[in-house]
Formats: structure tokens, sequence, C-alpha cells
């Protein structure tokens, strides 16, 4: 036995449980009204402690693997979405207005106008007209607008130089047809004016040879030179080109095509 285990021969020894002067535990006394302790076991809920937040990269790490460890919620039914679609048509049909906060409102609208921005650049028009559809007050819709207006994520005047240059290159359109486009999309004449100076006579009429050209490939054009003008000034007329200048430029160009003949 190594020597720190051997016992003190100066100690006294303990009694042993039973002799005399040996102490016995006091029984341990209970209140009145306390129901003596069965062998059953009981296990005490403990209050979920709260995740501490992350202090370096490695718990970090591991907060977010248990992110996204954990199971997903459970997706919706295909009776459950039904009713969801069948309930929000009951609504629009019934012309009940969407209970919501103004500032719920102002939080829907900016939604909106993200998704209709994301898509494709948009009038102040357009996208007023596009909240008003979907029930936002009026007073919200200008208010968000304008904050948008601010930022330049909404400019008109961008827009109507941007349009015109699109229309004219891939459309053909003359300066009158894409003034008319601009008018329904809500550009004023002044601002609609100021884009379309990008356009100017020489320009328009060089546009209108070339599509005219594109007409007169087919031999079948060269038949019937009334009929083909016809068709040629009534096609320039559609995309805006005025009477005078469509005749002249379909006249000359059937004649540099097909005068031999």
């Amino acid at each position: 036995m190594p020597e720190w285990a051997r016992p003190d021969p100066a100690a006294p020894e303990a009694p042993e449980p039973g002799e005399p002067g040996a102490r016995q535990a006091a029984p341990r006394s209970l209140p009145s009204d306390a129901v003596e302790p069965t062998n059953r076991r009981v296990i005490a809920s403990v209050p979920a402690q709260e995740k501490k937040k992350p202090e370096n990269v490695d718990e970090l790490r591991a907060a977010m693997y248990e992110i996204l460890s954990a199971p997903a919620p459970a997706a919706p039914t295909k009776k459950e979405r039904r009713e969801a679609r069948e309930a929000r048509r009951a609504s629009r049909e019934s012309g009940e207005t969407e209970e919501l906060s103004d500032d719920q409102w102002r939080e829907k609208a900016r939604g909106i106008l993200l998704r209709q921005l994301t898509a494709s650049d948009k009038t102040a028009k357009q996208l007023k007209d596009k909240l008003l559809e979907k029930d936002c007050p009026e007073d919200i819709a200008d208010e968000v607008i304008e904050r948008y207006a601010q930022i330049k994520l909404v400019d008109d005047e961008r827009f109507a130089k941007t349009w015109v240059a699109a229309r004219a290159r891939s459309r053909g359109l003359a300066r009158g047809a894409i003034k008319r486009e601009l008018r329904t999309k809500g550009i004023d004449d002044e601002t609609a004016a100021e884009a379309l100076e990008q356009i100017d006579d020489e320009t328009e009429e060089q546009r209108a040879r070339e599509l005219v050209r594109a007409k007169l490939r087919p031999e079948s054009m060269g038949v019937d030179r009334d009929r083909s003008l016809r068709r040629l000034v009534g096609m320039l007329g559609r995309k805006g080109y005025n009477g005078g200048m469509a005749f002249k430029v379909a006249r000359e160009e059937w004649e540099e095509r097909f005068g031999q003949h």
C-alpha cells in the first residue's frame, strides 16, 4: 500500500454504524402539507437557453450549418393552395379592399414598384396605374413614386429618350407615331418633344427608305405600280410618316427598283 493511502495511527477510528457513540442521521422533518417523496424519478423541465451571438468565424459557420440542416417547413398542399387562390379571387370579385395600415401599404407599394422596374423601365403614370390596380391608396402611391423619382429609379425624361431611340431603331416608327405612344404612357408633350430631337428630318426619311426597300425585294411588287405604291404608302402611314413624304419615298424607291421594266 502506498504511503499516502495508509491510515494515520494518531487519528481516532470512526465508530461503526450501530455501535455506541456512532452518530445517527436525524430524520428530516417535512412540512405537514408536504407529500412524501416516492421512488419515481421526476425530470424537471429546464427552460431553453437563449443562443448566444456567434463571436468568431467558426461559431458563425456552426450556426449557419445548424440553420441549413434544420428541416424545411412543410409546403402547402394542393388543396391549401387552391383554397388560398379561391379566397383571393372571392375578395377581388366582392370589391373588398385589403385592410392594411399606411406603413403596410407603403411596404407593399415598394415591392410592387421594384418588381415592375426590374422587368423594364416604366413611367410614373404606368407605375401609378399598377398600384391603383392593386387597390393601393392614391396618396400613398404618389408618395412612394415621388420617393423613387428622387433617387432616379423613376425618370420620365430618361424613359422618353430611351423609348424614342428604341422604337425608331427596332420598329422604324416616325416621330408622330412615337409621340402618340409616349402620350399614352403619361409623358407630357414638352418632355416628348425634347426626346424626339434625337430624330431629324434626314434621319427619318432615310429610315423610311430602308423600310420601303425591304418591302420592294419581291419581284411581285413590280407587276402593278399603283397597287404597290398604295401598299407602301399605307405601310409608312401606319408607322407615323406623313403622306407627302411617304408617297415621295415610295415612288422614288419603286422607280429605282423597277423603273427599267
